[in-house]
């Protein structure tokens, strides 16, 4: 999961068919999706290569909804990574961004270690992150040739967030932590990522979505 101050903004979480979306964010209808042919080759090529790389995992792009957010889920026993079209569609996102997006998603059922405590089935979203710019770019660059820029990435992130919280209620806008979880503050996780300092987490998880 990605967060600006209280809202996530790539990632929900869920175990099951009805899978809970946390603080998802519907894009306006006065933005205009991008719809290009280009961005479908993109994602139809993205979806191949990440099938291709992490086997037992199926990659969705849900072409229906506006909402800007992705997800790692499980229902039975597959797992399911979807990205939803307000994100995998928006005007900011680039290249780099659903990379890194899909590798933090596919992090949540690869990584091992601390657990979210509202779903043991899925990794922590610190552990997502470490998994996703370490194992994770490894392996699909190794399978695929597929690198990322991951500095582009968090930079086209930003202004997503950027966007969102610019139409927030301002309480809305506040910065708040997560207990113990430094992925949930975007000013220290962008910190991190950009240093290349993501660390283990240690300790349980307390987050439950």
């Amino acid at each position: 999961m990605v967060h600006a101050g209280n809202s996530a903004i790539v990632g929900m979480t869920g175990s099951a068919a009805g899978a809970s979306m946390l603080n998802a964010s519907v894009l306006p209808n006065d933005i205009a999706l991008c719809g290009s042919e280009s961005r479908d080759r993109m994602l139809d090529v993205l979806v191949s290569e990440f099938q291709t790389a992490f086997d037992g995992i199926e990659y969705e792009i849900d072409t229906q909804t506006r909402i800007v957010n992705a997800q790692a889920f499980q229902v039975g026993g597959s797992r399911f990574v979807r990205l939803y079209g307000g994100f995998a569609f928006h005007p900011l996102v680039n290249e780099d961004v659903l990379v890194f997006t899909l590798l933090h998603e596919t992090g949540h059922h690869r990584a091992r270690g601390r657990r979210f405590a509202g779903d043991p089935g899925l990794a922590c979203d610190c552990l997502a992150d470490k998994w996703a710019v370490g194992a994770g770019a490894g392996a699909l660059r190794r399978c695929t040739g597929r690198s990322m820029n991951l500095l582009t990435a968090v930079d086209s992130l930003e202004a997503v967030i950027a966007s969102i919280d610019a139409r927030s209620p301002a309480p809305l806008r506040l910065p708040h932590r997560r207990h113990g979880c430094w992925a949930g503050f975007w000013p220290t996780r962008k910190s991190r990522l950009c240093s290349g300092n993501v660390p283990a987490p240690t300790g349980p998880c307390r987050y439950s979505y």
